[in-house]
């Protein structure tokens, strides 16, 4: 705007004044009828159009008269992005805790069966031992040799089972078909879970997926995030004014104490004190100057707007006299395509950040693993060393209680 209005003024051969806002503020009605900031000085004619573009409102209407409309608009949700820190789980993410339980479930199950097939196996051995020594005593000296046919443990075979699983070579002596194809299937099976497992954790460590707290009104309502509607802004007026049950009057539930300072409300938005609602252009004037300012994109917009179809323009007193020149001058402007090609080049870091955040934290630089990556691997080793140290103490008391007692 500051390039447009030495434009009007050049145009209508006037000279332009600049004064301030009190407390660089919109404005709102009072209960009086009259009206603060902005506003206000439209109102009461103390400035013949705003220099700043703003939502037309049918209660702004009241205070003002409003320009073509130079720019199309929405209302949506602003809150700090998510970033991408260690994860003590990280190592089981690949896979769901259902999938987890169900591989669990699997490793009991085959278990079960390899147990209950080398059982059945070592019975028939034995029935076959029993014929072949009641017909020959030769045959019984050979069968009598160091018999291989004793049941295996279940602990042995859960031990073979589980080593398998975990990509280890445990001995276990397969005996008969059944056996060997049961433990074939199981040796594919995990096999299979372990590249898709490798994979999917590979996957995750090269293009970390970032998990947005919403994307829509109706999903932060489902949040404990609170939130801050400028107070003086359109979005304000409207959900205090929200019949009960509706969408925006839930949203009080949300609501912190108002303020229409929007510079402190950026920086709180960035430590994660509260999402603010505001206008799309409004977030993409946010997102240009914090990457102007810190070189990252600590904000996002939630994907879905919680209304669309505003229009920002220049407000006017009532009966101003170059309305009309105004308004002709700012439509062949925006016709032009002048308005947006001055728009986007004074917002030209904003195109540094996506407006949707989905896959990247600050820019293109990947965030490397840490240390924390690792706790979670950490507490698995520490976890087996310590019940093995409280296992061999156990056993050790039980050692020294049986020779006492002997």
């Amino acid at each position: 705007m500051l390039q447009v209005l030495p434009i009007i003024a050049k145009r209508l051969n006037v000279c332009m004044e600049y004064t301030a806002a009190p407390s660089h503020f919109f404005g709102r009605r009072l209960e009086n009828g009259t009206w603060t900031g902005m506003l206000g000085m439209l109102s009461r004619k103390e400035v013949a159009m705003s220099g700043t573009p703003m939502t037309v409102s049918d209660e702004r209407i009241i205070a003002m008269d409003a320009s073509v409309p130079l720019f199309m608009d929405i209302q949506t949700l602003v809150y700090n992005r998510p970033r991408l820190e260690s994860d003590l789980l990280g190592f089981v993410r690949p896979f769901t805790l259902l999938v987890w339980v169900l591989f669990g479930v699997a490793l009991v199950v085959m278990a079960g069966a390899a147990f209950l097939i080398d059982s059945q196996y070592s019975r028939l051995l034995s029935l076959r031992s029993y014929s072949f020594s009641s017909t020959s005593s030769s045959v019984k000296a050979i069968i009598e040799q160091p018999r291989h046919h004793n049941n295996v443990s279940l602990a042995d075979i859960f031990q073979w089972t589980f080593g398998i699983f975990v990509g280890q070579c445990p001995k276990w002596r397969l005996r008969g078909f059944a056996t060997r194809l049961t433990a074939a299937v199981w040796i594919f099976m995990t096999l299979i879970i372990s590249i898709v497992y490798r994979s999917n954790l590979k996957a995750m460590l090269i293009s970390p997926k970032l998990r947005l707290p919403f994307d829509s009104l109706e999903e932060f309502l489902q949040t404990d995030i609170p939130a801050l509607v400028l107070e003086g802004s359109m979005m304000h007026r409207l959900y205090l004014a929200a019949p009960p049950g509706s969408v925006l009057y839930r949203l009080r539930k949300h609501a912190v104490e108002p303020h229409h300072d929007s510079v402190r409300a950026l920086f709180d938005i960035t430590k994660g004190l509260y999402a603010v609602v505001s206008s799309g252009l409004g977030g993409d004037n946010a997102i240009n100057y914090f990457y102007s300012l810190t070189k990252t994109c600590p904000l996002y917009f939630a994907r879905r707007p919680i209304f669309s179809g505003t229009t920002l323009s220049i407000g006017y007193t009532k009966g101003f006299v170059h309305r009309a020149q105004i308004d002709t001058i700012l439509q062949q402007l925006r016709d032009a395509g002048i308005l947006s090609h001055l728009y986007n080049h004074a917002l030209s870091n904003f195109t540094k950040c996506t407006r949707y955040a989905s896959v990247s934290d600050t820019g293109d630089v990947r965030r490397a693993l840490d240390l924390g990556d690792f706790f979670g691997v950490f507490c698995v080793y520490g976890g087996g060393l310590l019940t093995a140290a409280v296992v061999l103490m156990c056993e050790m008391i039980a050692s020294l209680a049986s020779r006492r007692t002997y």
